[in-house]
């Protein structure tokens, strides 16, 4: 009967060939899209993706195309030690220009695998039009490079972003993108900031913008044009032609954004049907014995948490031997005899992350704030201290420190009493409190994730393309802030008056000489 139903269900959708780009070697960004990509075969599409994470078995209606010889995947490649020296010049001012460095060298990174992606035999199978789509599904990150497919095939795109909106994300949809009002990404504000926070958020938007525009967009569209021996339209004006954008955000964790209907939230999407397994031996037994609770330590896929500063791990580590919860740290090395290891602090080299938060006794999250970890944390209602590391986890550790569920502690502030300390508020009743009660929002949908996810795909290709996005995102900023209306208008009022005046004056000359001249006849 069941397979009756599921048969029902598929033969009443539609069929659609769908080509999935994910150029980006991250880890965590291909498993929120893993997900979609699996619903959306389950519903009887055929697709082909091109990645670096290629199923592990076929799978029906699925070719993979593996983009695994060109880069190897990013998965600790990040050393805390290089940006915690990094950090050390910007005099006091880590927080909002520290990233800068990080941010703009992962991007030139995925120039060379634009590169290499475009002079492989992918790409020449791809120009050689081999499969026939009816829409394309693409990663918007900090390349376009393969936006490029999108025009030769010219089909309908539909963009998927994994983290929080890249500086450029809402202009491309014609969405207000105000800095007075709207943090960037990688800065530690939320939407009420005071003068000197608006004057950084500013030029941090315009400094991405510029850079991303003359350092990246532009060398992209040099390679594919050299690759093509012929001009494409600007490859951020495809961006702009997206029907529609699916990101991994929500308003609750993510803050406040006026978006167009191209602009779909679906914050959490890679928890889809996600159960909660068992735990192995011998963690199930550690956990079982934490009568007083345990504290998960992890800095996800991208930074290697054994990496961190000598200063800061002895700090955190007398820090947590003042405590009576169990901490589990994943700790990617060996550890070293150096470093006197308290009883309640067990290190494991990978952890069952979210299986571990919907633990009953777990009481806390110290987490670097990528969106995967916090958006598992929400789900779990399980409170957060947040040491943020790089790009968009300034942003999320802000808006969870609004939001009551979190507090924040950067690399360079990490000192054995302010560490505990901070930690303590984490652990409170409150915090707690306030956790579930964000859960609760988070959950509380018009729909799941996915069916959303699903049915603006479906919609899309559908229509065989839609215009979602507002007319906004054609204009020049000297349009779109009127300021040639304003000068338009302020030089007809100066014509206007100097006429005038002209007019005025030359009346008043006529009078004047009318009156001399009677009186000289008189």
């Amino acid at each position: 009967m069941k397979i009756f139903i599921l048969f029902l269900i598929v033969t009443s959708v539609e069929s659609y060939k769908i080509l999935c780009l994910f150029p980006y070697p991250g880890k965590s960004h291909y498993m929120v899209f893993e997900p979609i990509l699996d619903e959306l075969i389950n519903r009887g599409h055929h697709l082909t993706v091109v990645s670096f994470f290629p199923a592990t078995i076929p799978l029906p209606n699925r070719r993979d195309v593996s983009l695994q010889h060109l880069a190897p995947p990013n998965v600790e490649v990040l050393d805390l030690k290089e940006i915690y020296l990094k950090t050390q010049k910007y005099f006091g001012l880590e927080n909002y220009f520290g990233h800068m460095s990080i941010v703009t060298s992962l991007a030139k990174s995925n120039l060379l695998i634009c590169e290499r992606i475009i002079n492989s035999d992918v790409f020449e199978e791809f120009l050689a039009g081999k499969g026939e789509y009816d829409l394309i599904l693409i990663e918007h990150f900090n390349s376009d490079c393969l936006l490029s497919l999108v025009h030769i095939y010219n089909v309908p795109s539909i963009g998927l972003i994994s983290s929080s909106m890249m500086p450029w994300t809402m202009a491309r949809a014609g969405a207000p993108d105000n800095p007075a009002y709207i943090p960037g990404m990688t800065l530690p504000f939320t939407e009420k900031m005071t003068f000197f926070e608006r004057l950084i958020n500013t030029f941090t938007l315009h400094f991405y913008n510029t850079w991303f525009e003359y350092a990246i967009w532009r060398e992209e569209q040099k390679i594919i044009e050299n690759k093509l021996k012929r001009k494409l339209p600007r490859l951020s004006d495809l961006g702009k032609n997206s029907s529609a954008v699916l990101v991994n955000t929500h308003f609750s964790i993510n803050g406040i954004r006026e978006l167009t209907p191209s602009l779909i939230e679906i914050g959490g999407i890679h928890l889809h049907n996600r159960t909660i397994r068992e735990l192995n031996e011998p963690l199930r037994t550690l956990v079982e014995n934490a009568e007083e609770g345990f504290i998960i330590f992890s800095f996800g896929s991208l930074v290697k948490g054994s990496s961190l500063p000598r200063k800061q791990m002895k700090a955190i580590i007398n820090a947590f031997a003042r405590l009576p919860q169990t901490i589990f740290w994943k700790w990617e090395d060996d550890i070293s005899d150096a470093i006197k290891i308290p009883k309640n602090v067990k290190f494991e080299k990978w952890l069952p992350q979210y299986d571990l938060l919907n633990q009953q006794n777990c009481l806390a999250f110290i987490t670097h704030g990528g969106l995967l970890s916090l958006t598992e944390a929400v789900a779990s209602s399980v409170p957060t201290l947040i040491i943020p590391i790089l790009g968009d986890q300034f942003g999320n550790a802000a808006h969870a420190q609004k939001a009551g569920v979190a507090e924040v502690l950067s690399l360079t502030e990490i000192e054995e009493d302010v560490f505990y300390n901070k930690l303590l508020s984490v652990l409170s009743k409150e915090k707690r409190q306030k956790a579930k009660l964000l859960t609760s929002l988070w959950r509380d949908r018009p729909q799941p994730a996915m069916e959303t996810a699903l049915f603006n795909i479906e919609l899309v290709a559908r229509h065989k393309g839609l215009d979602m996005s507002s007319g906004s995102r054609w204009l020049s900023p000297i349009q779109y802030l009127l300021l040639d209306i304003i000068a338009f208008i302020v030089f007809v009022l100066f014509i206007s008056t100097f006429t005038f005046v002209f007019i005025l004056k030359t009346f008043i000359s006529v009078v004047q000489i009318y009156y001399r001249n009677k009186e000289k006849s008189s």
